[in-house]
């Protein structure tokens, strides 16, 4: 039996800039001698993060401010405590976690702490010492067990992440598209004056992202303390349903890229293994990659059968809303989406 479970998701994405570089352009990459749309793991996994939280309400918070955090869950929890008193404590107490920022003064790296953990910081700040709060390798928070974190001060606090994510990478050479624009006055246009009061550029992607996440559960039962409770299974339908509608989120408002993935493999394996499309695939005859996406993906899907069999154990499960995927994949028949993730959180919790 193996504790590792890897799911590759082909979506199409449409006309959109959900992860730009300092310069507002849709990230990129080279891969095969083609220039390649990119979405950057960081930026996936905090897509993940906010859709998962959204939905369970299972909340944490990450912060150069996690004093203020504390301070304030402290007043909340004692009104009538000394507010300068408490953040004395409270700054030590996050001290032991995170080094200070010599740059700027008072403020603290960015650390990461679940909602329980804030709430035992505050009780602890409350009783006027700075003593342990919080459990070595372990928390509450699944998305910080599925994502990992560190304490630079307290090595033996941090959490050892039970997901790998990769990058999102269109599957064929991309394009980076320039969008001209201006706001309209609207004082002016009711005068009937021309003239706009802005005019800028925007630029904009598109394409078939193939991304991967590669899940742990032995590890996943290490860091996450939650995972024999009751709720835990709700918990995790919840993080494989964000796992798989879970993009990053820039300029989401200005182009609302929000699409079902066309596909979604499941496959437990002893060595953990995805699959890459190095070489650009072609357009269809039909027009559009995502054809030829998923015929590149079925490929390897054979020839890493035919390569090593014994690398993939028994759990084998598909989705997406592509209408011909039975079949292409071993003798797999795509199913819905709940059947997909009731497998996976079944397998999970084996």
């Amino acid at each position: 039996m193996s504790n590792h479970l890897t799911i590759s998701i082909l979506t199409s994405v449409p006309y959109s800039n959900l992860n730009r570089d300092d310069n507002g352009t849709p990230k990129r990459v080279t891969v095969g001698g083609a220039l390649r749309a990119l979405h950057s793991s960081q930026s996936v996994k905090r897509g993940i993060r906010v859709a998962y939280e959204n939905s369970s309400l299972d909340r944490s918070v990450r912060s150069g401010n996690l004093v203020g955090e504390v301070v304030a869950k402290s007043l909340e929890m004692s009104p009538d405590a000394d507010e300068k008193a408490i953040t004395k404590v409270a700054k030590n107490l996050i001290g032991t976690l995170t080094k200070q920022d010599s740059s700027a003064e008072g403020s603290e790296r960015s650390a990461w702490l679940s909602e329980e953990e804030i709430t035992a910081a505050a009780t602890t700040v409350l009783n006027g010492t700075d003593e342990d709060f919080m459990a070595e390798g372990k928390t509450g928070s699944l998305a910080i067990a599925a994502f990992g974190r560190m304490f630079a001060n307290a090595p033996k606090k941090g959490t050892e992440a039970a997901l790998s994510v990769s990058p999102g990478i269109t599957t064929h050479a991309a394009t980076i598209e320039t969008d001209y624009f201006s706001t309209v006055d609207d004082v002016r246009e009711r005068n009937r004056d021309t003239g706009a009061t802005f005019l800028g550029i925007s630029q904009y992607t598109n394409g078939i992202f193939y991304r991967t996440i590669s899940i742990d559960r032995a590890q996943l039962k290490e860091s996450w303390s939650g995972f024999d409770l009751e709720s835990s299974t709700g918990n995790l339908r919840d993080l494989i349903t964000a796992i798989i509608y879970g993009l990053p989120r820039g300029k989401e408002n200005s182009t609302a890229p929000y699409v079902q993935p066309a596909l979604v493999l499941a496959e437990e394996q002893q060595y953990r293994t995805a699959y890459d499309f190095e070489t650009p695939v072609p357009n269809s005859k039909d027009g559009g990659y995502l054809p030829t996406s998923i015929e590149r993906l079925a490929q390897q899907y054979d020839a890493a059968r035919r390569f090593d069999p014994d690398n993939f154990g028994p759990l084998e499960a598909l989705t997406g809303t592509y209408a011909d995927l039975d079949g292409k994949f071993g003798n797999l028949k795509a199913t819905s989406l709940k059947e997909f993730v009731d497998a996976v959180v079944e397998w999970v919790r084996q």
